[in-house]
């Protein structure tokens, strides 16, 4: 077991870490009995104090982030949020073995490189627009800067929402254990869960 605790744009507090410390510990340990990894980080922007917290248990991943204007009571937020996600997944994080699921297949993933580009264009420059144009056209595209390989698990729907909310991932590629079918389930921006079947 491993608490790591940090600070960002705030001075360290021994006080603050003791606190967090101890209670993600008394958190944790009501639903864990086994060992994990978790880090807090505790940052400050504004009036907002914010704290973010990362928990890493059986090759799962469970991530929480909560501000107010007071950081004991962010820890508090942030921690009462990490214990919702822990007590509706408990079941499925007991039985959870990342070893079990065979990898059904790799897949070629590329990296792709995107550039920023300049939204407004000053008037004293307007003239050399169009010709500066097509040349930053070449410098803007998105280039390939490497390729990875992807080890694709055979899950139920079920569990790849389990991963896509733990885990805050953006989508998650999986084999259909149901239709056995290369699957991509992302999120809405209504909070439902989209799924497309990439075999036909």
């Amino acid at each position: 077991m491993q608490i790591d605790i940090s600070f960002r744009h705030m001075d360290p507090s021994d006080t603050l870490r003791d606190y967090a410390d101890e209670k993600i510990r008394r958190v944790i340990r009501k639903h864990i009995r086994d060992d994990f990894d978790a880090q807090i980080t505790l940052s400050v922007e504004k009036f907002r104090h914010i704290a973010k917290l990362h928990l890493t248990y059986k090759g799962i991943s469970i991530k929480c982030e909560e501000s107010s204007e007071d950081m004991y009571q962010s820890i508090d937020l942030a921690l009462d949020k990490l214990e919702s996600q822990i007590h509706r997944y408990k079941g499925k994080l007991r039985a959870h073995k990342q070893s079990s699921r065979p990898t059904a297949k790799m897949l070629d993933v590329a990296v792709v490189a995107v550039p920023e580009v300049e939204d407004e264009i000053e008037e004293d420059v307007a003239d050399t627009a169009a010709a500066a144009s097509d040349a930053a056209a070449d410098e803007a595209s998105a280039k390939i800067i490497k390729h990875e390989s992807l080890a694709v698990e055979e899950m139920s729907v079920d569990d790849a929402v389990m991963k896509l909310n733990l885990e805050s991932l953006p989508v998650v590629v999986f084999i259909n254990a149901d239709s056995k079918a290369t699957s991509v389930l992302y999120k809405n921006e209504d909070g439902t869960c989209g799924l497309i079947s990439l075999d036909k």
